[in-house]
C-alpha cells in the first residue's frame, strides 16, 4: 500500500513541476520575434508579394511626322527614352520602341483606326484627318479663343478630355496617352496677304475645324494631311496654308512659300496619341503607372515644345529663304474678325440639331482657355 501511494505522489510531483516553474520569479522570458525586414529601397517586393516575372514589349510605333521633324526628335522619342528608362529602372520589365515616322507604317488618315485594329501599338495623328468621327473635338478649333499658344491649347484639350465623358467617349476604342495641340497658326502662302481682299479666292489648304474659318474669309479651303502639303503647294495645286510655322523648318514648307501672314485668332489644330487596348491591357499596373505618369508630363513639355519651335520656324523661313512677314492693323484685325463672327454660332446650332452639347463644350473650352492662359499665356514671348 505504501507503494502505492508514493507512486502516485511520484506521478504527481511529475505533473505539477512545469506549473510549479512557469509561476517561479526566476522563470526565463519568451525570446521576442524576429523583426520584420525593412522595405527595400529600390522598389523590390515585399516577402509576402509576388514578384513579377520580367516582361519585354517591343511596340510599334507609327506617325505622319518625318523622321526628322522636331516633334519625333525632340518629342516622340524623348516620351519613348522617358517611358523605356524608368520601365527599365523601376521594373523587372523592358520596354523599347519600333519607329514608323512619315506614314512609312499608316497612312495619316488610317493612324487612329489602324492602331485601333492592332496594326500598330501606338500612333500619333489628328483628330481632324478623319472628318466627323470626333465631332466635339472641332470645338478646340473654332476662332475667337485665348489661344496664346501651344502650351495654352494642349492643356485645355487635354483637361477638357478629362473632365467630359463625352469627348472620352468619342476614343472610347482606343487607350489615351495624352492630347496636345499647335496653338496659333497663319497664313503662309505665295502671293501677298495683306488685306482680306488678297485673301478672296485663294485656295487654302486647311482640314478639321479650322475649314469654316478660312471659307468664312473668303478663301477656298482644300482638305489634306500636313504630309501631302509640300507637293501640293509646290506644284501649285493650292496657293497657301493655314498652319503653325513649325512646319516652315519641319515640313519644309519654307521652301514652297514666301509670305506670312500672322493670324492667331483664327487657328488650332489637336493632336493625340493614342495605344491599341490589347497592348495596354498587356502591361502589368506598375507599367501602367509609369506610362499615366510620363503622360501627364508630356502634356506640359509638348505645349512648350511646340511653342518654342513655333516661334524658331518663322525664323528659320526669314533667314534662310527671305520670307516676309505681315502683322494685321487693329483696322483689319477687326475685318477678319466680323467676316469670323459666326463661325461659332453656326458650329454650335449644327451640333444642337445633331443631338450633341455645343454650347456646353464651347463654354467648356472658353472656361479651360481662359484659365491656362492666365496660367501659361506668357510662355515663350
Amino acid at each position: 500500500m505504501k507503494v502505492k501511494v508514493l507512486a502516485i505522489l511520484m506521478v504527481l510531483a511529475l505533473v505539477l513541476l512545469p506549473v510549479f516553474a512557469g509561476c517561479s520569479p526566476a522563470a526565463a522570458p519568451e525570446p521576442a520575434p524576429a523583426p520584420a525586414p525593412a522595405p527595400d529601397p529600390n522598389g523590390a517586393p515585399e516577402a509576402d508579394e509576388p514578384a513579377e516575372d520580367p516582361q519585354s514589349w517591343n511596340l510599334q510605333f507609327t506617325t505622319f511626322w518625318p523622321a526628322v521633324d522636331f516633334q519625333v526628335t525632340e518629342g516622340h522619342e524623348v516620351w519613348a527614352k522617358e517611358i523605356s528608362d524608368r520601365v527599365a529602372a523601376e521594373t523587372p520589365h523592358t520596354i523599347n520602341f519600333a519607329w514608323h515616322p512619315g506614314g512609312a507604317l499608316l497612312g495619316p488618315l488610317e493612324i487612329y483606326e489602324g492602331v485601333a485594329a492592332g496594326a500598330a501599338d501606338l500612333g500619333t495623328t489628328c483628330p481632324n484627318y478623319t472628318p466627323g468621327m470626333f465631332p466635339l473635338t472641332e470645338a478646340f478649333e473654332l476662332p475667337g479663343y485665348n489661344n496664346d499658344n501651344a502650351l495654352v491649347a494642349s492643356v485645355t484639350m487635354h483637361e477638357a478630355w478629362k473632365q467630359s465623358e463625352l469627348l472620352q467617349k468619342e476614343y472610347e476604342d482606343v487607350k489615351i496617352m495624352f492630347f496636345w495641340a499647335t496653338g496659333p497658326g497663319d497664313f503662309m502662302t505665295n502671293t501677298p496677304v495683306r488685306t482680306l481682299e488678297d485673301l478672296r479666292g485663294q485656295q487654302i489648304r486647311a482640314v478639321g475645324g479650322t475649314v469654316p474659318t478660312v471659307e468664312a474669309l473668303g478663301a477656298t479651303a482644300v482638305g489634306m494631311p500636313m504630309s501631302d502639303s509640300y507637293i501640293s503647294l509646290d506644284q501649285g495645286i493650292v496657293d497657301g496654308i493655314l498652319a503653325p510655322t513649325d512646319t516652315l523648318k519641319g515640313f519644309r514648307l519654307a521652301e514652297v512659300t514666301q509670305y506670312i501672314t500672322k493670324t492667331p485668332f483664327v487657328y488650332n489644330i489637336i493632336f493625340m496619341k493614342v495605344m491599341n487596348w490589347d497592348t495596354w491591357n498587356s502591361f502589368p499596373p506598375s507599367v501602367q503607372q509609369i506610362f499615366n505618369e510620363v503622360n501627364e508630363k508630356y502634356v506640359i513639355e509638348y505645349g512648350m515644345l511646340r511653342t518654342d519651335h513655333t516661334v524658331a520656324g518663322q525664323e528659320f523661313a526669314i533667314e534662310e529663304f527671305g520670307h516676309e512677314v505681315f502683322e494685321l492693323d487693329a483696322a483689319e484685325t477687326a475685318r477678319w474678325q466680323d467676316a469670323i463672327s459666326d463661325v461659332v454660332e453656326r458650329w454650335i446650332a449644327d451640333k444642337e440639331a445633331a443631338g450633341l452639347p455645343g454650347q456646353d463644350m464651347v463654354d467648356l473650352v472658353t472656361e479651360l482657355d481662359a484659365r491656362f492662359s492666365s496660367e501659361h499665356g506668357g510662355y515663350g514671348q
